[in-house]
Parts: C-alpha cells; structure tokens; sequence
C-alpha cells in the first residue's frame, strides 16, 4: 500500500512489528463471515428471523430475570430505535409480551408467549446446527483464540463509540 491508497497514515498506530504489507483488514473480514452467516440462517429460516431466534433465546435463557428492552439494547449493543423496532415486530407476530412492573409505570418487562417459547425451541436446534457446522474442524484452542479477539475488537468499537 503506498501513501495515495493511505493519505492519512491509517496503520501508522498498528504494532511496529507489523508492516503494512502484513495488516489484513479485520472489517471486510467480519463483513464477508456475517454475510455468509446471515445467508445460512435464511435457508434454515421457518417463520422466525435469526434476529428474532437470538431476542427469543436470550428471553428464555433469562427467564426467572426481570428483562426490559435496555437490556436487549446492551446486550445486543444496538439503539433504541432499532430494538424497539424488532421488539413491536415480535409483539405483533405474538412472540413476545410486554407486562407492566408494579414499581415503575414507565418500564415494561419482556416475556416470551406460548408461540413464543415454541419458536425458541424451534429457533434453538437450527442455531446449534449452524455453529456446529460452523466449528466443524477447529481445534477448541483456536475457537478459545478466535473469542478472545472477537471480545477485544468489540471492546475496541465499544471504546470508540463512548469517545463521541
């Protein structure tokens, strides 16, 4: 890469012992691996989003909690805007409910419906499919290896997100 393809020095802040040659690009990558992912989880798709299978696994995973729709932004890491969107979507297709707290008029908890629970169960056996075969062939220390970075990049993303 010479000084016209980076203008503003992008990977003068990589560890010196990386030369600009070596540096592969983490975000075409991540881009390439979700666009892969999504594909696979539409062919396996019935009648509930991957979207909607992740909302619903966690609402079941959490169940004996108290889940409100900050938590799903957190946990997520999307806004307000998105989730709630997703979250009137799942209303109205009756997977979700929101209840009333008795401490708080302007919060309401998330639960998951009869259609709801069925859908979860449904959703679960697809996404254990998928990363299974999406680990098939890897050492467990590499996917150990692969999570660490993963945790460190979003954490790196997290941090520049709270700087603006």
């Amino acid at each position: 890469m010479d000084a016209k393809d980076n203008p503003e020095g992008i990977f003068q802040s990589f560890p010196s012992e990386l030369k600009e040659s070596e540096v592969r690009e983490i975000g075409p990558w991540i881009t390439q691996i979700s666009i892969l992912l999504n594909r696979r989880m539409r062919e396996e798709e019935n009648t509930v989003t991957a979207v909607h299978g992740r909302i619903l696994g966690y609402l079941g995973k959490c169940e004996k909690e108290e889940i409100f729709q900050r938590d799903l932004e957190e946990e997520f890491s999307v806004r307000r805007a998105t989730i709630s969107k997703i979250l009137s979507l799942m209303e109205k297709n009756g997977l979700i409910e929101r209840k009333p707290v008795p401490y708080d008029a302007r919060l309401k908890k998330l639960e998951l419906t009869e259609k709801g629970w069925r859908a979860r169960a449904e959703k679960s056996l697809q996404i254990e499919k998928i990363e299974i075969e999406m680990a098939s062939g890897i050492p467990k220390e590499k996917l150990d290896v692969f999570f660490e970075v993963c945790d460190m990049i979003k954490n790196n993303l997290c941090e520049m997100e709270d700087k603006k």
